[in-house]
């Protein structure tokens, strides 16, 4: 019998341990003979592209093309990589989703609820989502040991992200609020419990 697919986002603001939950969490399933496709928001589609170059400048644009964008680059990405990966078995492991657009383009004065449904037009619904909360001052210093901070990383911008994360991801179906001041292992082990539940429900 075949495996249906999954589709698990991971949130956050970025310093907050996101990325490393999803990379352990990959290995964890590969060891258990699962696949896995990991993916990351902005894509590398065309609009992807551009957004990622704009923020590596330390540029944005006007909230409301960036809000096109962000939607163009997720349109994408679901019909051409999250969907088709998740009828072919695959739990698909997703770096940032609709949630991000929520907050991020939220915090520049756009209405969060018309970005969550124009997103939720075409964009599938996660399964799961692993909200890893943190301070934005401790995010900014974990940041800052390795690089730059780019175009989204500012301090009083990065409290408004975070407070709509917080009220948004409450509003929404399975989202889990980790505290992204725990341990690696410790957050893992948590995912891990919900996902482990998640895959038996779908064998």
């Amino acid at each position: 019998m075949k495996r249906r697919g999954a589709l698990i986002a991971f949130e956050g603001i970025d310093g907050s341990g996101k990325s490393t939950q999803r990379d352990l969490l990959a290995s964890w399933l590969r060891e258990r003979g699962i696949p896995v496709t990991m993916l990351v928001q902005p894509s590398d589609s065309k609009a992807g592209r551009i957004l990622r170059t704009l923020a590596e400048r330390g540029r944005r644009l006007s909230p409301s093309r960036e809000l096109a964008l962000f939607l163009r680059d997720r349109r994408e990405q679901a019909r051409l990589q999250i969907l088709p990966e998740i009828h072919q078995g695959s739990v698909v492991l997703l770096d940032r989703h609709y949630l991000s657009s929520v907050a991020y383009q939220g915090a520049v004065g756009l209405d969060p609820s018309e970005i969550l449904q124009a997103c939720l037009r075409f964009s599938p619904v996660p399964d799961a989502t692993f909200l890893v909360d943190l301070d934005p001052s401790e995010a900014l210093r974990r940041i800052t040991t390795s690089r730059i901070a780019d175009a989204f990383e500012h301090i009083e911008y990065l409290r408004t992200v975070r407070k709509l994360y917080l009220e948004w991801g409450s509003r929404l179906a399975d989202v889990h609020v980790l505290d992204g001041g725990e341990k690696a292992e410790v957050l893992a082990a948590q995912i891990r419990q919900v996902v482990a539940q998640l895959i038996h429900s779908k064998v």
